[in-house]
């Protein structure tokens, strides 16, 4: 009997041990869990700042184009609004204006004005909706824990396939190299802090064109309320091809309002 306890005994501290070790390591349905919980549709207003640089070309020939503006965002059950200030619709008059008369005129509000969209914005604002199509197309590789800024996170890494960045099959067959990593953040409670998504790759089509391409985008993330929020996304793209080298950089970044400064707006 002594020895059947004994047995007994150390198979429930294996169990116990291995169950505890398994709850902890699964950072992925952690991730999982809190963005279900994440996808609250309560009002959110913010202001957003786009900011832009693109460069063609190198040396002498190097063109440089920029962008920035600040909007107001307005985001409840009924839809999602963008509202541009007095300020904003004027430097947009302005700049167009200045585009007639000359094509090389500097226009940073108008272009962009341009690179806003319905689809960027909801992203961000409902970041959770996302995030959980990112990783149904993913394949999960790993996760360590971390330490970020004193803080201990969950590190997950997957993989993602070519048809994540590329829908169209016909110039998936010009591909000849590629890789793609997506790196998630996440605290005990499995909600992301930030990610980081980043890929490389390498084309030819025909006889005459070559291209390779890289590019990132860095994420981080904030809870407000019931939902996840993109507080800052960082993107970063270099295509160098027989017809020549671009580069693009964008940092979106989003002010929270709470309720009490929009009252406070409102009333002014």
């Amino acid at each position: 009997m002594p020895a059947l306890t004994h047995f007994t005994s150390v198979t429930l501290l294996t169990l116990m041990t291995l169950t505890s070790g398994f709850a902890q390591a699964d950072g992925l349905t952690d991730l999982k869990n809190a963005l279900d919980r994440l996808q609250g549709t309560g009002h959110l207003s913010a202001e957003l700042e786009a900011v832009s640089e693109s460069n063609r070309g190198e040396g002498e020939d190097k063109k440089t184009t920029k962008g920035r503006v600040k909007v107001w965002l307005e985001d409840d059950i009924q839809g999602l609004q963008v509202l541009y200030s007095n300020e904003v619709l004027s430097l947009m008059e302005t700049e167009a204006r200045q585009k007639a008369e000359d094509e090389e005129a500097t226009t940073e509000t108008l272009n962009a004005v341009d690179d806003i969209n319905a689809i960027d914005l909801h992203a961000m604002l409902s970041a959770s909706s996302s995030l959980l199509r990112n990783i149904g197309q993913a394949g999960f590789l790993d996760e360590t824990t971390v330490s970020d800024n004193g803080e201990d996170l969950r590190l997950l890494r997957f993989s993602l396939p070519m048809e994540f960045f590329i829908d169209d099959k016909g110039i998936r067959g010009y591909v000849k190299k590629f890789a793609a990593t997506y790196k998630i953040w996440i605290d005990s409670q499995g909600i992301p802090q930030k990610s980081l998504m980043e890929f490389n790759g390498k084309g030819r089509a025909y006889i005459f064109f070559k291209i390779s391409a890289s590019g990132s985008r860095m994420s981080q993330y904030q809870v407000v309320n019931d939902r996840l929020v993109i507080v800052r996304s960082e993107r970063q793209s270099e295509n160098d091809s027989t017809f020549g080298v671009f580069s693009r950089s964008a940092t979106n970044t989003l002010k929270i309002h709470n309720k009490e400064t929009n009252n406070r707006l409102a009333s002014n």
